[in-house]
């Protein structure tokens, strides 16, 4: 049986073996519009998912840029002990604990990933992070904010 990669269009969720390399996924995803949205420079490209998953993702958006996006969004994976491990994709904050935080860049240490859920992105999303304004970190204080501090002076004062 040839292995295959599932793809959910409407939930943007592609499901792929760990013996897949990132490169042959990108490529799989290409043909339909989707990305997974990484960096594959150096070797990336040629990494297997299982050994991508176990090294913390290395080129995948920061997960300070959205905080409920992330590229793993599930997985199979068999524990040290020889059990099963299924973490079925679902909204994170809605399941309890992130348990695939356990296993990013944890080197295989308490399991091995078997499969994966990714998220992938239409390839015309934009998903570069707009870098934010510049700060005044001593503007000038407005007629408003001088009436109030005006006003919390007499009352101490007082």
């Amino acid at each position: 049986m040839t292995e295959t990669i599932d793809i959910d269009f409407e939930s943007l969720l592609a499901r792929a073996s760990a013996s897949f390399t990132l490169g042959e996924i990108e490529s799989e995803l290409g043909k339909r519009g989707l990305t997974l949205g990484i960096d594959l420079s150096g070797k990336r490209s040629i990494t297997t998912l299982g050994a991508w998953i176990a090294s913390g993702t290395p080129g995948a958006r920061p997960q300070f840029e959205d905080p409920a996006d992330h590229v793993l969004a599930g997985l199979s994976a068999t524990l040290v002990n020889g059990k099963a491990l299924e973490i079925r994709p679902a909204p994170r904050r809605a399941v309890g604990p992130d348990l695939t935080a356990l296993l990013l860049g944890a080197n295989d240490r308490f399991a091995s990933v078997e499969r994966a859920w990714l998220r992938v992105h239409r390839k015309d999303e934009r998903h570069v992070a707009e870098p934010l304004p510049a700060l005044d970190l001593d503007p000038p204080v407005s007629d408003a904010e001088a009436e109030l501090l005006s006003r919390i002076e007499r009352e101490l004062k007082a």
